[in-house]
């Protein structure tokens, strides 16, 4: 009996994944920590373990007071709180050996995760098989995505993954009268909570399309069922994003808008996007491409106008994602919190080869004319004339693209005037030379503009470090310029939030938020490292309590950073301190008799007395022995960010601008006092969780279908030109 053949749509489905590994593995032989950079190592790593190792201890992290400026977690977004992919991924983490591998292969299902939802999204908009396999294939390979995302922003890569997913589920749900709510309502969820916001903008920016689409079509019920989608993941982002903005008046994020700054855009380099070796100098290290969209790009020209006059409606949608997007990749640097714009390249990339493989299904003539071929070859001569006007330095790469970018475009005209399955044919074309392109491109540009922060590949080297370390933990000096020119260094100290992989609680992890009355005082960097000067500081009194600022902090060990300190003075600890070790790289100092924990009280005024009776990351609780006729205070070793609060007397004015401090009554003595911390505006943000998911749940169950319908055609939607 002879087996049945896969339907031709099937096959192109199935060589998305082979084809989109290819570039990846070779990026990770030829350089086999290329995915493994920058705020990988500095951020995502230790967040995502951290997250885990709580999680396996059954314990939800809101708030590590341990980690000072940077253990907002709730504020910060990003941890993935709410998460189930993020826990997973998290979980995942705390029990692998190699991270390095655990982290390449992550990034690797995501990528290929968002390349088959592009492939299920242009079909659902009618493009043929071979010509969304293109577009699957060519959206992972953007600038941003190949140099910052899958390298360095793990949050940015798994939105762009998620995105194209959730537009899918939007689609079939209000296209399909019998389509259940779950797939979207799951994909929104997971969508947003990533944590990351540039992920719920666009989520925004689809439901927008969606109901335009609706609009256009008159579809009154699927525009109510997206509307009701996009209710219950406002709902959603209201109990992900109302910590951090509640809580942004206390940290450093800006706010105002820059036209210029870094990663931004404009249009010229919009225009020239579809050069692959375009680099225009900016404010980083390295001149990247990072505004490489797609090399086909001018294929658009080769669409019949008056057929698309007469059909332009399905796809407005889409149109209007891609013009949106457009428009915010050129907008300003900065608009409030926001920053550069180039984050949303990627989201750009898709909309692009999306809609050129939808319009070339749909709108394409039959057999373009040389006029149309020599339109979309002076596009390109064009684009490199711009593009050496700007940067003449790279004029070698830049002649090189433009060359291979009209070599493709001719050999993609010249199949596409052949008879037969011109569409099949065009396809292999147009991937060979989109990966072609992607070796040259890694030929001029090999390294990714984000750091090498050295950081081991084993889970179990970075245990090794602070053997004589006690209690908490501050490193003084440039931690993130030591290890990024010295691998060696790891052996003594770690970046950022890897230090979450360490035994130790040291408090100089990565933050993007960050206290400004605490960092005004102690001058951070984003990612731990904190300047010399802060030493002197720690060993001067705070005025209101008499107390030296470094006993406040409840700093036990002190680790100086060899190279950013004299020698003398490394040697010479303040009394009550010893050097309990000295390598090659820093030198540890520990209190002789160390102090409690971050989060217990540290000074009490006159004539008050109290004793800890127990501390956690949310609440700490203290019995009081006594307290004068005009009552008392008590400071906390806790940044006093906004959501605590006390069920005895009430929160003072936070001393030295940034410790929680407790006004105590009179009668206050006898009492045990519990000073609570909850995030901001926290009973709504718990309501809106569960409230989103009571009627999520529900309209599943109305809708009488399981959560994973049978015959979902992501892959076989009919395509109708």
């Amino acid at each position: 009996m002879t087996s049945r053949r896969p339907p031709a749509v099937s096959r192109w489905a199935l060589a998305v994944v082979p084809t989109v590994l290819l570039p990846l593995l070779l990026l990770v032989v030829r350089n086999h920590r290329y995915l493994f950079y920058g705020d990988t190592q500095a951020a995502y790593l230790g967040w995502q373990y951290h997250l885990g190792e709580q999680l396996r201890l059954g314990h939800w992290p809101l708030l590590d007071p341990h980690a000072w400026q940077a253990g907002n977690f709730v504020a910060e977004g990003q941890a993935g709180l709410y998460s189930p992919l993020t826990m997973t991924v998290g979980l995942l983490s705390t029990v692998v050996g190699n991270v390095l591998v655990f982290t390449a292969l992550t990034k690797i299902v995501l990528a290929c995760a968002g390349s088959l939802g592009v492939y299920a999204l242009a079909r659902s908009y009618g493009a043929a098989g071979p010509l969304a396999y293109v577009a699957a294939v060519a959206a992972p390979l953007g600038g941003m995505t190949q140099y910052l995302d899958l390298p360095t922003w793990l949050a940015g890569l798994t939105i762009w993954a998620l995105l194209p997913w959730a537009w899918w589920a939007l689609r079939r749900m209000m296209r399909a009268e019998r389509a259940g709510p779950f797939p979207a309502l799951a994909l929104g969820y997971l969508l947003v909570t990533v944590g990351y916001v540039y992920g719920t903008i666009m989520l925004i920016v689809v439901l927008g399309a969606c109901l335009l689409d609706c609009a256009l079509t008159r579809n009154r019920r699927g525009a109510l069922r997206v509307f009701g989608v996009g209710v219950l993941c406002g709902l959603v982002a209201v109990a992900v994003y109302l910590p951090g903005v509640l809580t942004s008046p206390v940290t450093i994020r800006g706010s105002g808008i820059a036209l210029r700054g870094k990663f931004d855009s404009d249009p010229v380099a919009l225009f020239t996007s579809l050069l692959p070796t375009t680099a225009v100098p900016g404010t980083t290290l390295h001149v990247l491409p990072y505004d490489y969209a797609v090399w086909f790009l001018p294929v658009l020209l080769w669409l019949d106008p008056a057929r698309l006059r007469r059909g332009w409606r399905p796809v407005a949608g889409l149109v209007t994602v891609t013009v949106l997007v457009a428009l915010e990749v050129v907008g300003p640097a900065q608009v409030g919190p926001l920053r550069w714009p180039l984050r949303l390249q990627p989201f750009l990339v898709m909309g692009l080869v999306v809609l050129c493989a939808v319009c070339l299904s749909r709108y394409a003539v039959r057999r373009p004319s040389r006029d149309r071929l020599l339109a979309s070859l002076l596009w390109v001569a064009l684009a490199g004339v711009l593009a050496l006007a700007r940067f003449f330095a790279g004029a070698t790469e830049i002649a090189v693209g433009a060359v291979l970018v009209a070599a493709g475009l001719a050999a993609l005209w010249l199949v596409a005037r052949l008879p037969g399955r011109r569409a099949e044919a065009g396809a292999a074309v147009a991937v060979a030379f989109t990966l072609g392109l992607t070796v040259l491109q890694h030929a001029y540009f090999p390294v990714p503009p984000s750091p090498e922060r050295h950081l081991p590949a084993h889970a179990a080297d970075y245990r090794t470090q602070l053997r004589t370390a006690r209690g908490d933990v501050m490193v003084l000096g440039n931690v993130a310029s030591l290890v990024q020119s010295d691998p060696s260094s790891v052996s003594d100290l770690l970046d950022g939030s890897a230090w979450y992989l360490n035994p130790h609680r040291v408090q100089n992890t990565y933050t993007t938020i960050g206290f400004r009355r605490f960092r005004d005082r102690y001058p951070y960097e984003y990612d731990g490292s904190v300047h010399t000067g802060v030493l002197d500081t720690l060993f001067t009194r705070e005025p209101t309590t008499g107390r030296l600022r470094v006993d406040l902090l409840s700093v036990s060990t002190l680790v100086l950073v060899r190279a950013d300190f004299p020698a003398r003075r490394l040697g010479r600890p303040p009394p009550g301190w010893r050097v309990t070790a000295a390598t090659r790289y820093a030198v540890t100092w520990v209190r002789q008799r160390p102090v409690p924990a971050a989060g217990a009280p540290v000074w009490t005024s006159a004539g008050t007395s109290v004793s800890p009776v127990s501390v956690s990351d949310r609440a700490t609780r203290f019995a009081v022995h006594s307290v004068p006729p005009r009552g008392g205070r008590v400071v906390l070793g806790a940044l006093a960010w906004p959501g605590y609060r006390t069920d005895t007397g009430s929160l003072g004015a936070p001393v030295d601008g940034y410790l929680v401090s407790v006004d105590l009554p009179a009668d206050a003595s006898g009492r045990t006092v519990t000073v609570r911390f909850s995030p901001p505006g926290w009973p709504v943000e718990v309501a809106a969780w569960w409230l989103a998911f009571a009627v999520g749940l529900g309209w599943c169950v109305l809708a009488g279908r399981p959560p994973i319908t049978r015959g979902c055609r992501m892959f076989g939607a009919p395509h109708r030109p």
